[in-house]
């Protein structure tokens, strides 16, 4: 389903020169990952819908990409590890929460984390229960507020991974890395976070 970063340039290409068959390409190339991050998307917000719901936002997210010239997929730059795929991902995600904004649907915009934060971080060790500390200094806020200071390439990983619920192995998929760094992006990260959120809970 990905293609190389050569690949995907070319492809774009030729969507920006007006190509039809290229266009047509790029959706057949793309259109089970819009799905299913829209039905992802639906499910981790909890939200009721229909085939039908998935079917008209999936034709949405494609409309939203050709639309203005290709303007959203013009701003696809491929920096810091990020794939067509993952790029197409996100723009599919950001499309279905406008969606619920404008529906008003009845749910927090703002994703909770769906993986337990000992296990993703694995905050509890030494003796030293950090958890209890951030629980009475907001641990989930401390949380996004480090995130924020990773480098680009771990702090999408972690998001795809934290807000999105996707396993290591699907946000390497989708990054288009292996699972060995992966794991290594995951561990830096959580390294990171951990000295900050420590850092911030001992100037309380």
């Amino acid at each position: 389903m990905n293609g190389s970063l050569v690949e995907d340039r070319s492809l774009l290409a030729k969507c920006f020169s007006g190509d039809r068959e290229a266009g047509e390409a790029l959706v057949r190339q793309f259109s089970n990952l819009v799905y299913r991050a829209v039905q992802h998307t639906f499910i981790a917000r909890h939200v009721a819908h229909t085939r039908e719901d998935l079917e008209d936002l999936h034709n949405t997210v494609f409309l939203h990409l050709f639309e203005h010239g290709c303007k959203k997929l013009k701003q696809y730059k491929g920096k810091n590890g990020c794939s067509l795929a993952t790029w197409i991902r996100l723009i599919t995600v950001r499309t279905v929460l406008d969606h619920f904004r404008k529906k008003e649907v009845a749910i927090a915009i703002r994703p909770k984390m769906k993986i337990p934060l000992d296990e993703v971080y694995g905050l509890k060790e030494d003796g030293k229960d950090v958890l209890a500390l951030l629980e009475e200094a907001e641990k989930e806020g401390l949380i996004r507020e480090g995130m924020e200071k990773l480098p680009p390439r771990d702090r999408l990983f972690m998001k795809l991974h934290l807000d999105q619920g996707l396993s290591v192995t699907e946000v390497a998929a989708a990054m288009q890395i292996s699972i060995e760094n992966a794991h290594t992006i995951k561990h830096r990260a959580i390294r990171k976070l951990k000295a900050q959120v420590a850092s911030a809970v001992g100037e309380m």
